[in-house]
């Protein structure tokens, strides 16, 4: 049984509902692209573009984000508030992972009429500080002799004696989905109390290979220690023990048909 993981950090996870709630007033979920997909992507191309020095971890200063010129003439509006929130939220991802910053982020929201409606591409790069310095003349090391470093340290490593094991803490995750039929047959993916969003779009919470399924279908919510199941105006529905829904409430063994694709609901 393979265990999906692709969940934010804690911190991560409390900032999605911070960008989240605050657009959400000013986004419909209709909106190819949400505000907490783009977080995503951003937190993504941060960590993916780092560079290690002898002392830090530089992370890029400057991202281009870049729509469908649709998605982005219905961003467009909001984009002075959304980058205010983006750039909070790189700032405080950048901090919890003890990342360097050599400045603010500078974030441009940019349109390119080649790219599919609903996709979105970030291009971040180095810039220079606010002393004019840029982080080619900091001295770097590459990531992959760090971590030969880190090899060599764990080969050399003895476990002491007479030691007691270490308590395991538990990953707080409260239920699960559990894939029955379908291309994904045999994933598990856990749920938290956070919103976790599902469909086939890389940036969904829950990513099901299913061409049948919507790229934003559902999402799961936890509320008043219930879990509810809503549908996101999909193309083809959301289906609880084979009824059609727009939001219910599920209990353990509730069986979730999305497209072509069985899940069943498990409260643990």
């Amino acid at each position: 049984m393979v265990i999906n993981m692709r969940f934010f950090s804690a911190l991560e996870s409390s900032l999605e509902k911070y960008i989240e709630g605050f657009f959400k007033e000013k986004f419909s979920s209709d909106a190819l692209v949400q505000p907490t997909d783009i977080a995503k992507k951003l937190a993504r191309a941060m960590r993916d573009k780092r560079r290690i020095s002898v002392t830090n971890v530089y992370v890029p200063n400057e991202y281009d984000i870049i729509l469908h010129t649709s998605d982005y003439s219905y961003i467009q509006p909001m984009v002075p508030l959304l980058t205010k929130e983006l750039v909070d939220f790189l700032v405080e991802n950048a901090t919890e992972k003890k990342f360097t910053l050599v400045s603010v982020p500078i974030l441009r929201f940019l349109e390119n009429e080649d790219l599919k409606p609903g996709d979105i591409i970030i291009e971040s790069k180095f810039g220079v500080n606010e002393s004019g310095e840029s982080v080619a003349q900091i001295p770097l090391i590459k990531e992959t002799d760090e971590l030969e470093k880190e090899k060599e340290e764990t080969r050399a490593f003895e476990p002491l004696s007479d030691t007691a094991p270490l308590r395991i803490s538990k990953i707080p995750y409260s239920a699960s989905l559990l894939v029955e039929e379908g291309n994904d047959m045999g994933k598990e993916f856990p749920l938290g109390d956070y919103r976790s969003s599902i469909g086939r779009r890389d940036t969904c919470d829950i990513v099901l290979n299913d061409s049948s399924i919507s790229r934003r279908h559902a999402q799961i919510e936890k509320k008043n220690n219930r879990f509810c199941l809503s549908d996101l105006n999909s193309t083809n529905g959301t289906y609880v023990n084979g009824i059609p829904i727009d939001r219910t409430e599920l209990t353990t063994g509730d069986v979730i048909t999305l497209g072509n694709t069985v899940l069943v609901f498990k409260e643990l």
